[in-house]
């Protein structure tokens, strides 16, 4: 005979079958948990577990779970972070501005204001053409306007892009844009005294500027490590921002590049894993960019019992082959997905 747990999600209680999903359960119930890619893979729908037990969908947070992959095995307490509901909204390409050789920055004013955390994602659609991740982040000098109907990418360019080679060309201001979101949960912890360790490469700086801006806006003297990377010097457009952490007295930022250069001493050669810090248990870390990246650091903070929220780049160009989520499912198969909370950007 089927066992029946009693489940309370934030207070809100229901039975469901021991076995079942708890995602599929909640919703079953009335309970909109958030969620998006149903893989256990970008991270929206990580629940924490107060009292009782469940099987699969482990996160590198102790006692928290992906609700789309635990199952049910007794009666269960669950809390959910309160986090901005998923909404549609319309919008207009405002400014499109290149920043690198191969980097566009991205303003789009919206109908209504999209409310997100800093860290998440939005699904981004120009008319005509495939919708992608990207993530808003906040402004790269600091005399850019803040206003909340616009919204600020960093997107990179593909020479088979089929959204990024447009830009410019068949993408132009005016055009029309959907977004749909936010998503994620590698955001922003406010009223948190612990150190941030920040690494982003490429256009992966976009989710992790937003979680250094808030950051500074609400604690300038807080400690702070913030290493990006990109593949050449040309490709560090991210270098306003950095002067803007620059003059705060505890923040320690390292820039590297993938190529060797002999322009200046103060651009690192080598990955972003050569320059991390030793990690302490109560450090927050947050990490963007290459999957590969993401995991490197991603290991490194699980030894040092670090917390690690991560959003890794992952470009969906024209001939790409298996999508993210299809690479995802593979790496879940062999047993050796990334141990981290993960969302999605492309081209």
């Amino acid at each position: 005979m089927t066992k029946i747990c009693q489940v309370e999600i934030n207070g809100e209680s229901f039975v469901a079958r021991q076995g079942e999903l708890l995602l599929d359960a909640a919703l079953m119930n009335g309970i909109d948990l958030p969620h998006d890619c149903r893989s256990g893979y970008c991270g929206t729908c990580r629940v924490r577990v107060l009292s009782g037990h469940t099987f699969g969908g482990a996160s590198t947070d102790p006692g928290v779970v992906h609700a789309c992959q635990c199952r049910i095995v007794s009666d269960l307490a669950i809390a959910v972070d309160e986090m901005p509901e998923t909404m549609e909204t319309q919008g207009q390409l405002r400014e499109l501005n290149r920043i690198a050789p191969d980097v566009f920055e991205v303003a789009v004013e919206t109908a209504e204001p999209l409310t997100h955390l800093p860290g998440q994602y939005v699904n981004f659609q120009f008319r005509g053409f495939p919708a992608r991740h990207y993530s808003p982040t906040a402004p790269l000098d600091a005399a850019q306007p803040r206003d909340p109907n616009l919204l600020r990418f960093h997107i990179r360019v593909l020479p088979r892009g089929r959204v990024s080679s447009a830009l410019g060309n068949r993408i132009k201001a005016g055009h029309r844009v959907k977004l749909t979101g936010p998503y994620g949960s590698a955001t922003f912890r406010p009223r948190n005294a612990s150190r941030l360790v920040l690494v982003a490469s490429g256009t992966g700086f976009a989710p992790i500027w937003a979680v250094a801006d808030a950051a500074i806006r609400e604690w300038p003297e807080r400690e702070l490590v913030l290493i990006a990377a990109a593949r050449s010097l040309a490709s560090l457009y991210m270098i306003p921002a950095l002067c803007q952490l620059a003059r705060l007295p505890r923040a320690m930022i390292t820039l590297v590049s993938s190529m060797r250069q002999n322009f200046t001493r103060a651009v690192r050669f080598g990955r972003p894993t050569d320059y991390l810090p030793p990690l302490r248990s109560d450090d927050l870390v947050y990490v963007a960019g290459a999957p590969p990246m993401v995991a490197a650091v991603s290991d490194i903070a699980a030894a040092a019992e670090a917390t690690c929220l991560a959003d890794p780049f992952e470009p969906a160009g024209e001939d790409e082959g298996p999508t993210l989520l299809a690479r995802a499912a593979e790496w879940f198969s062999r047993g050796s997905a990334p141990r981290t909370d993960i969302t999605r950007f492309s081209s």
